[in-house]
């Protein structure tokens, strides 16, 4: 079994350097923000990204913020959907969510902004998140669930999509 730095610098290599560049950054600098939450990662093939969940838990619904990787861009994301707006005034949240708005990152200073910064605190604020300094997060690779739930709902498609085959003639009974 691969070691969750090793697997994660495997996926970074699919990307431009730019861009796996700035999403190390940005991972780096979320997890030294929320301290304490685990980092849940997941990899959606069909969409070509990797994302970063930052959750107390390790349900990715209950993630507090996190980072999208895609092949052109870098995206933060904070959970608070349309509530986030009132801590928004620079108009940075892009997207039309109920639960998740997005931020484009197109370099790691973008997130030094006190905008940013106002952003992340009324996300965690949203989720009633105390984060502690000293508490380290563990890494969580959610991928592998993920291929195993694409494949289980494959072959339940096709199961579905199959007809059943006639099962001879029925014995009538007298």
């Amino acid at each position: 079994m691969t070691d969750p730095e090793t697997q994660l610098a495997a996926w970074f290599a699919t990307y431009d350097a730019p861009i796996a560049r700035l999403g190390k950054a940005l991972r780096a600098k979320l997890r030294a923000r929320l301290p304490g939450l685990k980092e849940l990662v997941y990899v959606y093939e069909r969409q070509g990204s990797l994302v970063f969940s930052y959750s107390p838990t390790e349900a990715g619904a209950g993630g507090v913020a996190g980072v999208a990787i895609y092949p052109d861009r870098v995206n933060l994301f904070l959970n608070g959907g349309p509530a986030l707006a009132k801590a928004d005034p620079g108009k940075l949240l892009r997207g039309s969510g109920k639960a998740v708005r997005y931020v484009e990152v197109d370099a790691i200073e973008a997130f030094d902004r006190p905008e940013i910064e106002t952003l992340i605190a009324a996300a965690l604020d949203a989720a009633k998140v105390r984060l502690d300094p000293k508490a380290k997060g563990a890494v969580v690779l959610k991928a592998d669930a993920q291929r195993q739930r694409a494949a289980r709902a494959k072959r339940t498609a096709g199961a579905k999509a199959t007809p059943a085959k006639p099962k001879g003639p029925r014995k009538r009974s007298r």
